[in-house]
């Protein structure tokens, strides 16, 4: 209870009502004031749970598209993990493949020069015993040229020397004619022929 005040006299029932009333209208105003509160603070609840609502209606809609979107990009990196080990065992294929055909190129390579080094030093050999073969048949050929230039100068010699004696023993064989026919003719008292 409230304490009582003290006063220097008696109040008057009228001042009491009169209080009274000022109190209730305040008492009144005070409620009314408090439900306009009231009213006021229900309508900002409303408002907040109906933002809330819309807040948890969108926040529902991103979770989804959020998931979505995770989902996808968990299906995109798989298929890109595989896609890349794919390209990745392709390569590492395709990289043995060129080095072993590498390998082998090197190999024959390697067994191609040993081939051509074997096959110039046989040409070499070849080349030399053919110089020697050519030098020695030209040395025969030049031999053999001077061989029949002495033949021939010597059965040319021996021809003309032959055809000499030859013409000698016929011209004496004809003055031997003629000589013959010129007494024939002196013999049968012919005019001698002048010869």
């Amino acid at each position: 209870m409230p304490p009582k005040k003290k006063g220097k006299g008696k109040k008057k029932k009228g001042d009491d009502d009169s209080e009274m009333e000022v109190k209730f209208k305040q008492s009144q105003h005070e409620v009314d004031a408090l439900k306009d509160q009231m009213a006021y603070r229900r309508e900002l609840s409303r408002r907040s749970e109906a933002t809330a609502a819309e807040y948890r209606e969108k926040m529902q809609v991103a979770e989804t598209k959020y998931e979505t979107v995770q989902s996808d990009m968990k299906e995109i990196s798989s298929e890109l993990t595989k896609q890349y080990k794919t390209m990745q065992l392709d390569l590492h294929f395709k990289i043995d493949q060129y080095e072993n055909e590498l390998a082998m190129v090197k190999g024959r390579l390697a067994q191609t020069d040993q081939e051509v080094s074997k096959q110039k030093i046989e040409y070499d050999r070849m080349v030399r015993e053919k110089d020697q073969e050519i030098r020695k048949l030209e040395t025969k050929v030049s031999n053999l040229e001077t061989s029949f230039e002495n033949l021939i100068d010597i059965n040319f010699d021996n021809i003309l020397a032959r055809l000499n004696a030859q013409k000698v023993m016929m011209d004496k064989q004809i003055d031997d004619i003629l000589l013959k026919n010129k007494d024939s003719l002196r013999e049968q008292n012919l005019i001698p022929l002048e010869m």
